[in-house]
């Protein structure tokens, strides 16, 4: 029985790690991943029950996009959330190819797989980016409510499909047991903030301006930033297995032949 025992989590194991493998292997060289410093974070949340409170975050970025992964977790609550935007300055020609419902954006995160969700009516909840979709829902095998929400904006209107240049979206669940319905959920949604675009960034010191960015960290230490944003933190469930995305597109302008680069 003891050596069935160790065969049976040796396998259970192994599969982790090469499931942790397969990921490194997709996605490890697209870009440079970094754990953001809440001075240069761009998700910003200002509305109970994150308020004031300092996410986990990850950045990646290539020669197209730069994407931010945030996951806020509080005793009333988890939220986590993916900012995408394009790199203007390796390209005009540039927008985000992520055309998706909330329902299946809401499936997308480690934290609704695996229940069972009822979803009700998506409605259109304006802040100062612009304009979102937000849908409430219910992990129903629990009784958690839940919102996803998702929303684009500054659309290139020469690209022959219209898509933008930036793109938010996430979900919030409250606590089990804690009720959460359509006005609170409009609520959270009109919180959110992008810092440079809605709300100023973060001032920097004259020796931050002259320091520049900080180097890179070494290649492990990137792979394990991005396999965390995939696969979570220890001490609950998160984790965007999709990050990055890799949705940045080139084309050209309407008036010529619809190519991308993909």
């Amino acid at each position: 029985m003891r050596s069935h025992h160790l065969l049976k989590t040796w396998i259970v194991v192994a599969g982790i790690g090469l499931t942790l493998s397969a990921c490194a292997m997709t996605k490890d060289n697209t870009g440079a991943f970094v754990q953001v410093p809440e001075e240069r974070g761009r998700i910003l949340v200002e509305s109970t029950p994150y308020r004031d409170v300092p996410p986990l975050r990850v950045g990646f970025a290539d020669i197209r996009e730069r994407e931010e992964y945030a996951l806020y977790r509080t005793t009333s609550g988890q939220a986590e959330m993916l900012f995408a935007e394009t790199r203007r300055e390796n390209g005009r020609n540039i927008v985000l190819d992520f055309d998706k419902l909330v329902a299946t954006t809401v499936s997308m995160w480690r934290f609704n797989q695996g229940h069972s969700l009822q979803f009700g009516d998506t409605v259109s909840v304006g802040n100062g980016l612009g304009d979102f979709w937000l849908q409430t829902y219910r992990q129903t095998d629990i009784g958690r409510d839940c919102a996803g929400f998702i929303g684009n904006w500054d659309v290139r209107q020469d690209d022959p499909r219209l898509r933008p240049t930036k793109v938010l979206f996430g979900y919030h669940c409250a606590t089990k047991g804690t009720p959460f319905g359509r006005s609170d959920a409009e609520a959270f949604v009109k919180s959110l903030q992008i810092r440079g675009i809605s709300v100023p960034l973060r001032v920097k010191t004259a020796y931050d301006l002259k320091a520049g960015d900080p180097p890179l960290p070494p290649r492990d230490v990137q792979v394990g930033l991005m396999v965390q944003a995939q696969d979570g933190m220890a001490g609950g469930i998160s984790g965007l297995p999709d990050f990055p995305l890799l949705i940045g597109r080139t084309y050209r302008e309407s008036n010529g032949p619809d190519y991308e680069n993909k």
